[in-house]
């Protein structure tokens, strides 16, 4: 597809300023000058007074922030929901040097069944993302701390999180990534070309060969063009490296990658132009505060269910990624039973049912799986909170029969063998009793009903099947169901034996909260 394929138009917004909480310069700034100071001294001084009562200076300064994701459990694997900032201790854990603790700067408690808890996240750039799908569906901390001079450099960066309250364990992702920050002349030149082309699809289509390290924002806009999808792209200038020229503006030279994908999460269409601006002084200020901003505007080909933006800085090589739906988001105070009920039976025709690990494009009812690629001498499942996702997947049911995979995992990797994927859900009982569960693997799974390990099927081997029954009360229970793939086939099957039932694929829409029930 040709450049020409995607519109690019690209203004600077100045109406409205975005101001990070954890990265970049500092920023000061002061409110507009207002009708009274264009008057006679005397009147500006008078007016002068009654505004410093009312705090006419607006103080905006970022933080350079690392948040970490800290999930606690007891020793029955139960989540821990009353620790306490005091109970936490913090590292910068350097290599060849000693542990340099940190003084925590903000602190939240983050509970996914209750939407008022969750703050707005930072952005993408130096967040230390412990896997979405685990801390989406889990009790958990967030924890935020100003690194020092060392933590700031370009590379990853090892952190480690202690508690004092005894017979607690926690889990957290152990390192953060920080792209480059300046361009030295030794550093490699960025492929050009053909070869640009292809890392930048690879990178949209796939996932990034490097963890994210700039910061950027999607929405789509409303149009009424219906064969067009017009987004609104914003990056934050903190994450891009400014070139200095002589007069005192600056150059910003980025391409972008736009790869377009189905409801299975298969790709349809992959585009890519690039931009390079010269900023005068006065706008180059201006995006620090308000963002790098652009219209992208390009065909809407296939029935495309999700969009994902890449970035890459072409003077550091830096990438950022994000994943935008294709059509609006319904607020959840607009969900009713008809929706629901609509959106189900619109999902029950998507082809992820039998041999699919899940799609890429999240609906409702869906096990959420983080994605990872492993070595290959992996044998056993590997602890997942210790590794960086490369993405996420999301399904109703696990159905994957013995087969060979041809085109690895849709939106996610092309790698037939040696990767893993961690589930995570929730499923509503409506009729307690007791319920049998039958694992198949090849290779190494494990089911966790409510935190409790029910079936162990670890390890490196050809299908093997396990059972066990348990009893379960009326309301709402967690899965979790960590698998990985080592050579050749593979085979990943969930089944369920309702009270005085038989034994049939476990499927979340079975299994969904009735729209009169209140979520406790």
């Amino acid at each position: 597809m040709k450049a020409n394929r995607v519109q690019i138009m690209t203004r600077l917004l100045s109406g409205l300023a975005l101001i990070p909480a954890f990265l970049g310069p500092q920023v000061w700034s002061q409110t507009a000058p207002s009708p009274e100071s264009q008057s006679s001294p005397g009147q500006q001084q008078a007016g002068a007074k009654a505004r410093s009562a009312e705090a006419p200076f607006i103080l905006k300064m970022t933080a350079r922030e690392v948040v970490v994701e800290v999930v606690a459990f007891d020793r029955h694997n139960h989540p821990v929901r009353d620790l306490k900032e005091s109970d936490f201790q913090i590292f910068e854990a350097a290599m060849h040097s000693q542990r340099t603790p940190r003084n925590l700067s903000a602190f939240h408690l983050i509970d996914p069944a209750s939407p008022e808890s969750r703050i707005d996240p930072p952005s993408a750039g130096f967040r230390v993302a412990s896997g979405g799908c685990a801390t989406g569906k889990t009790f958990h901390y967030e924890l935020a701390y100003q690194p020092s001079p060392d933590g700031w450099t370009s590379g990853y960066h090892e952190i480690l999180v202690t508690t004092s309250r005894p017979h607690v364990t926690l889990l957290f992702r152990r390192r953060y990534y920080v792209g480059r920050t300046d361009a030295p002349v030794t550093m490699p030149i960025p492929p050009t070309g053909a070869a640009a082309d292809l890392a930048l699809q690879e990178a949209a289509c796939h996932h990034l060969p490097a963890p994210s390290s700039i910061a950027l924002d999607a929405q789509l806009v409303q149009s009424g063009d219906s064969d067009s999808l017009r987004y609104s792209l914003v990056v934050q200038a903190d994450s891009l490296a400014f070139i200095a020229l002589s007069d005192e503006a600056r150059r910003v030279q980025l391409d972008y990658g736009i790869c377009t994908f189905n409801g299975a999460g298969l790709p349809i269409n992959f585009m890519h132009t690039s931009v390079e601006r010269v900023l005068e002084p006065i706008e180059y200020e201006r995006a620090l505060v308000h963002g790098f901003a652009n219209l992208v505007e390009f065909p809407k080909l296939g029935d495309a269910a999700l969009a994902r933006f890449v970035v890459r800085d072409r003077e550091t090589g830096n990438l950022g990624s994000i994943d935008v739906a294709t059509a609006p988001v319904v607020p959840n105070e607009l969900i009713n039973a008809k929706w629901l009920a609509e959106t189900r039976e619109r999902r029950a025709l998507l082809p992820q049912d039998t041999g699919s690990f899940g799609s890429i494009v999240p609906t409702p009812d869906t096990m959420c799986g983080d994605v990872y690629e492993l070595s290959d001498d992996t044998r056993k499942l590997p602890e997942f909170w210790n590794l960086d996702p490369i993405g996420a997947l999301y399904t109703t049911a696990l159905n994957v029969e013995n087969e060979f995979l041809t085109k690895g995992i849709p939106g996610v990797t092309s790698r037939l063998e040696w990767f893993g994927i961690d589930y995570h859900g929730e499923f509503w009982i409506g009729q307690p009793g007791e319920y049998g569960f039958e694992l198949t693997a090849d290779d190494g799974a494990n089911l966790y009903i409510d935190h409790a390990l029910i079936i162990d099927l670890n390890g490196a081997h050809q299908p093997w099947t396990a059972k066990r029954s348990i009893k379960l009360g009326a309301g709402m229970h967690s899965i979790h169901l960590p698998y990985f793939q080592g050579p050749l086939s593979v085979t990943l099957v969930l089944r369920v034996k309702p009270p005085g039932g038989e034994y049939k694929v476990f499927d979340l829409r079975d299994f969904h909260q009735p729209a009169n029930v209140a979520k406790e």
